[in-house]
């Protein structure tokens, strides 16, 4: 059995926040990018709602198996 991926969510200078391996210099697995409006809005607050969204796509789904049922694609879906 392989060592669990270490992984980080950082915020880099531009705001934008990224999930990568750790200590990985290379491309980031996920990347999150807020909008200068949502961002006035959002206050300190960016980092902080970011992880959330980062986390909720690890935890509360099975985006990293692969098995994503049909109604855990639905409850993401926007209309």
């Amino acid at each position: 059995m392989s060592d669990p991926a270490v992984l980080e969510i950082v915020q880099m200078e531009d705001g934008e926040v990224i999930l990568r391996a750790a200590e990985s210099e290379g491309e980031p697995l996920l990347s999150i990018r807020i909008s200068d409006e949502a961002a006035d809005l959002l206050r300190d607050n960016r980092f902080e709602v970011a992880r959330e969204m980062i986390d909720h796509a690890i935890t509360r789904t099975r985006l990293w198996d692969g098995e994503e049922d049909e109604d855990e694609q639905s409850e993401g879906m926007v209309h």
